[in-house]
Parts: structure tokens; sequence; C-alpha cells
């Protein structure tokens, strides 16, 4: 992208943009360089252009072959300066296009990379182009605590009342959401068939049964897989003989819900873990929307999932790491609370999704209520009239019998 002043090339003379998407090739910010940005104006620039900007990176500290053989990925010099600048920019999808080789110092593309990075681009344009009532958007939920809380939640966030809200805006939109309800507990009992529903519960509605041998020819790194949890479909989000995807399909309207993440704890410990991967139903899933459903987008609804969990390079992912296997071409949009920034940080640079940040509810001191109030103002008063023989004992026996009214005798009982 070439910026002149406040002329950007990528719109005609009459300001009218002339591109689908934008890659930004040199990996620095968009206005300026290394050593000096101005995010306003380029703030400005993409407010105007209003296209998918993507920032990849070309390998600069280090070897093609040291990058591919390093758990960390990109050198933390390089993040800072070629993906965290151009984030504030609003760049997303860091994605290696190019290294250089140890041996000879030559610089090569990175085949796999390049081909990612055209089609993720290409299906960002799409997003674009493509009518509303022809585009497939598949809405994924989670349970929060992961795989602890009930199916369908997640942190700061009314789940399935936000679910409904957007239903409402795609229809007015002109997207085809069939005939998806609005009010939130028939989107639940569709969904669910049970609010209570946890991750593993028997009644969550079935919307693909997967054969193996599906799953196993559109699933390239299927095989991977088999080390941790032996040949598909295994025993998660599995029948015994297919591999399960919960979830209920409205009209181009897909709600499905993320599998666990199968191992006990919080799913950031696979952020470390070296030989862990995601099981096959877990695959399945992403495969099924991908593949099989055909989804133009992906919504991760809420805090959070763990896809941008699993194992694989913190910055800087290699087409052997689980976050981009998994999402693979599919672009995602991922809402994440807004008191979270340090894991919306980690979903977007390895699980290449664009965050949105929600609002956590407003708090403010509870204080006190009904009888302590009132409690609390007769000490209050006794403290300034305790010398007062005429009204002192008198405000003591209210104290004592707002005491009683409200159980503080049993309570001091207790301790």
């Amino acid at each position: 992208m070439l910026l002149i002043g406040n002329v950007c090339f990528c719109c005609n003379f009459v300001t009218r943009p002339i591109v689908d998407t934008v890659i930004n090739l040199t990996g620095f910010a968009l206005v300026g360089g290394p050593a000096s940005q101005d995010h306003k104006k380029a703030a400005a620039v993409l407010k105007k252009l209003n296209r998918p900007y993507i920032c990849a990176v070309p390998l600069v500290f280090q070897s093609f072959e040291e990058w591919q053989s390093s758990e960390l990925g990109l050198h933390p010099i390089q993040v800072a300066l070629q993906v965290s600048l151009p984030e504030i920019d609003g760049a997303i999808e860091p994605i290696i296009y190019a290294g250089r080789e140890g041996a000879t110092g030559r610089s090569v593309p990175l085949a796999d990379r390049v081909q990612l990075l055209a089609d993720r681009a290409l299906k960002w344009s799409n997003l674009r182009i493509k009518e509303n009532k022809d585009k497939k958007i598949a809405v994924t939920i989670f349970s929060f605590p992961p795989d602890k809380g009930n199916v369908g939640t997640a942190a700061y966030l009314d789940v399935f009342d936000s679910i409904s809200a957007v239903l409402k805006k795609l229809k007015a939109e002109g997207y085809d959401v069939g005939d998806a309800p609005f009010v939130k507990e028939e989107i639940m009992d569709s969904v669910l068939n049970d609010p209570e529903a946890r991750i593993s519960s028997p009644e969550l509605n079935v919307a693909y049964r997967m054969s193996t041998n599906e799953y196993y020819d559109l699933t390239p790194y299927a095989t991977d897989l088999e080390e941790n949890w032996g040949p598909a479909p295994g025993n998660l989000n599995s029948d015994g003989q297919n591999l399960v995807v919960y979830g209920k399909q409205f009209g181009n309207i897909f709600i499905g819900v993320q599998p666990s993440f199968g191992y006990e704890g919080d799913p950031m410990r696979l952020l470390f873990a070296k030989s862990a991967s995601p099981h096959h139903g877990f695959a399945a899933y992403y495969t099924y929307l991908e593949k099989i459903f055909n989804a133009d987008a992906v919504l991760h609804f809420g805090t959070h999932g763990s896809l941008e969990f699993m194992p694989g390079k913190q910055v800087g992912m290699s087409g052997t790491c689980y976050p981009d296997r998994l999402i693979n071409s599919l672009p995602s949009a991922y809402l994440y609370a807004a008191n979270n920034p340090s894991e919306a940080t980690i979903a977007k640079r390895r699980s290449y999704s664009a965050t949105v940040s929600y609002l956590t509810p407003p708090a403010e001191n509870a204080g006190l209520y009904k009888g302590l109030k009132e409690l609390k103002e007769l000490i209050s008063s006794y403290q300034g009239l305790r010398e007062n023989e005429g009204r002192g004992p008198a405000i003591v026996n209210s104290i004592v019998s707002t005491a009683w009214t409200c159980n503080l005798d049993k309570v001091n009982q207790a301790d």
C-alpha cells in the first residue's frame, strides 16, 4: 500500500475504494516505519477505506529454519515492531509469508503460508462482494468456565439474548435466517434442549453426523491426532460410529457448540503443551464449518473458547500449529470482553480472529439493604447521642430490636 500525504492509492480519484482487501507486506505500521508511526492517520485512512487490512510478516530476525523449530515462533523484537504496532492501526492476521534460508541467506517465499494468506484474503473479500441473502454464517458458542459451565455461557455476556439481537439484525440486513426464533429461551431450547446442558450432555441437538471416512477425507491432519486420541471417532463428540456436530441450522445461519478441549483444567495450559492436540471431535467441528456447511465466516460468541489456546507457536503460526490448521481459511470474528485484552490478543494472533470488544456489566458498591441499613443509621445516631441520658437508652433498645429482626443473633451463634 502506498501513501503520499493523505492520498490513498487503494482509492480512485473520487475517493472510492477500488480494492476488496489490503495486504501490507512490509510488516510495519501503515503510516511511518519502525522508528515512528502515526496511528491516528492510519486509523483515519482505514476507516475511510473500510476494507479488511491484513499485515503479513516476513521473517527478519531469524532464519526460516530457526522459526520452524522454535516453540515461541516469531522473535519477540519482531512481534513488537511488526505485529503489535500494525495492530494499533487495526491490522489483523499476522501470517508469515517469507523467510531467510539459514545456509544461503537467500529470502524465499513459504508456499503453504502464501497460499493460506491468499485464501484468507479472498474469503474476506468475498464477504463484501457476496449478497447477504447468500452468505452463510456460523455462530459458535462455548461453555464458561471452559468445560465446566453450562453450554451457551460466556464471561460477562448474556449469550442467547445477544444471539437473539444478532439474528434480528441479520434478518433486517437481508440474511437468510430461516425459521429462527427471536426469543432467547426458544433459541436455547432449539440448540440445547436443556437450559442447563453441559458440554457432554446427550440432550444437545445433533446437527450433523460425520462418518470416519468423510472425516479423514476432509481433514488433512486427522492422522496426526491419533498419537494422543487413537483412531477416529474416539469417545468425545462421537456416537461410537460417527463424529457428532452439535448445533442447529436456521436458513444460512448455523449456531454450533464448540466441543470440549478434551483435557482437565484451563485450556491455556495447551499453549505450553508440546505433545497435546485437539481431539477428533474438535477437528471435525471446524471441518464441518468450512467444508460441509461451507461457512463464509464464523462468529465466536463470547469469552472464551479453546481454539486460540490449542498447541502451536505463540505468534507466527506454521502449518503444523493447531489453531492455524483448525481455522484454516475461515474468516473469524471473536466477541471478547473488553476487560480481557491479553487473551483477546492471543485469539487475534493465534486463531486469526478480528476481535470485537463488548463492555462488562457496570459494577457499584452493593451497600446495605432493608433492616441492615436501618441498623447502621441507628448505630450512627447512638454514637452522637450516647451521652444523652434521655435518648441514649431508647436508641440502644431500638438497636437490639433491629439486630434481632436481622437475625444477627443467629449469625453470632454461628460464629
